[in-house]
């Protein structure tokens, strides 16, 4: 009676480690399949794949811009505290066209309400821009639009042609209902053109100015 005794408790001995270290390995098993996992997720999370836009490209293509030197550009811009329903921002590694901008909104007012706050604290230095001024903003060039629910913004490192450049977004697609354009070639002074008053003005119905812009088209 005493033998069997101890030998059953042999037996359960024996059946509990072979337990644990059942226990042991499956555990060790998950653990294994976690580390898989997050490498996995680690490695996908480091790949930008986010594209360029098809207006992107073929403003790019417009322009003979490498696709190449194109970045997508998430920094904050001020006009995106009135909530745009489409923002499309990208930069450029090159010292010419250095910047792309374009902030879409549900209706006019929105729009208007970003642009004109906009022009509160504009640019680098932040100065308060009034329709007319003409002042040095900041040290590169740019190109500031609106059209009736968007505004699109250029950056330049060199001079440029707002007339081709318009003549380019047009033929685009984007249409040529500007409501204001304001330039500032590099370290020069702002150039305002109110086209929703003076259409005679605006490089897009001055033909002149047409002619101009196909011109550099050309060439």
């Amino acid at each position: 009676m005493k033998n069997t005794l101890i030998f059953f408790l042999l037996i359960l001995l024996y059946a509990c480690n072979s337990k644990q270290d059942k226990i042991l390995k499956l555990d060790d098993l998950v653990l294994g399949s976690k580390g898989k996992v997050i490498t996995k997720d680690t490695a996908r999370n480091q790949v930008d794949t986010k594209p360029i836009t098809y207006f992107i490209s073929l403003l790019c293509d417009s322009l003979q811009i490498d696709h190449a030197s194109v970045a997508i550009d998430s920094t904050f811009m001020f006009p995106e505290r009135f909530h745009p329903i489409k923002t499309d921002k990208v930069i450029f590694k090159q010292t010419e066209l250095i910047a792309y901008k374009h902030l879409q909104w549900s209706d006019s007012i929105r729009a208007n309400q970003a642009f004109f706050n906009w022009l509160d604290q504009f640019g680098e230095r932040k100065k308060s821009l009034v329709v007319g001024d003409q002042i040095n903003v900041m040290k590169p060039g740019f190109l500031l639009l609106l059209q009736d629910k968007s505004i699109v913004y250029l950056e330049f490192g060199r001079t440029f042609k707002p007339e081709y450049l318009l003549h380019k977004l047009t033929n685009c697609g984007f249409g040529r209902h500007w409501k204001y354009v304001l330039y500032q070639q590099p370290q020069k002074k702002t150039v305002w053109i109110d086209c929703s008053t003076d259409t005679t003005n605006c490089p897009l119905y001055n033909k002149e100015l047409l002619k101009l812009s196909k011109i550099n088209i050309k060439k």
